[in-house]
């Protein structure tokens, strides 16, 4: 049987999660720096356990279970949206970083994707159109725990592409033309996926490139900036911790 058609009882069985085990909610990453990602991460979570597959970790936060991966690109990341999703987990929370083609959406400034336009090759199987959209409570409770910190928001059209390196800037400039404010390589997919299985899904997405000045992750940040994109990554997963508490106790309502 091919994977897209297994059934829910098939990853319970895979990872040892009986029914009423699934994780409240599940956060992604997407980075290249997995390692140091992963142990900053489930530091702040409880009884951190490895599940069967590799990278897939539940622990504990405030009487919640929560799954967390780091898995780069939109081909990884959907394997485990797609098992966690179909186990019955309600929320999808991505985090991590993208690029800005508006000056508004600065360096440090947590872009939250609302309509994605999904171009990350993956999307389309799950049946996505050309663009899905993230769900309006959770992206209303993110702009809440970030406005209580000081951290700005900002909500955005935004594209999934598969390649951060296969990005000209004849694309950039159409992107912008499009009026595409920021670009990473996971949320859409997720999105598609979640939709497919009833899930929610919000991203957050910390701004480091600003590619409205030609300005890649290759390019030094000053301090200042540098600075402000630690603050704001450091936050993405408190804020993401924070979101699935809130949806556990159906209170993100708000668009």
């Amino acid at each position: 049987m091919a994977i897209l058609d297994y059934t829910e009882q098939h990853w319970r069985d895979a990872l040892g999660l009986g029914k009423g085990d699934e994780p409240a909610a599940l956060i992604l990453e997407g980075t290249w720096w997995r390692e140091a990602a992963t142990e900053a991460r489930l530091s702040q979570l409880d009884n951190v356990k490895e599940l069967a597959f590799p990278d897939m970790f539940i622990g504990d936060w405030n009487g919640l279970t929560i799954a967390y991966c780091c898995a780069y690109g939109a081909a990884r990341a959907v394997e485990p949206a797609h098992v966690f999703a179909q186990l019955g987990t309600d929320v999808m929370i991505q985090i991590g970083t993208c690029g800005s083609l508006d000056q508004d959406a600065t360096t440090g400034v947590v872009a939250l994707p609302v309509e994605c336009v999904a171009r990350d090759g993956v999307s389309q199987h799950y049946g996505a159109g050309d663009s899905v959209h993230t769900d309006p409570g959770l992206v209303a409770a993110a702009e809440r725990f970030f406005n209580r910190r000081g951290i700005t928001t900002q909500r955005t059209r935004h594209l999934t592409w598969p390649s951060l390196f296969a990005q000209s800037d004849e694309m950039c400039m159409q992107w912008a033309r499009e009026g595409i404010a920021t670009i990473d390589m996971e949320t859409s997919a997720v999105v598609a996926v979640a939709d497919r299985f009833g899930a929610r899904t919000v991203s957050l997405v910390s701004v480091w490139d600003q590619l409205f000045e030609g300005r890649t992750f290759n390019d030094p940040l000053p301090p200042e900036a540098a600075a402000l994109l630690k603050r704001s990554n450091d936050a993405v997963f408190e804020v993401a911790l924070e979101i699935a508490q809130a949806a556990s106790a159906d209170d993100t309502s708000g668009s």
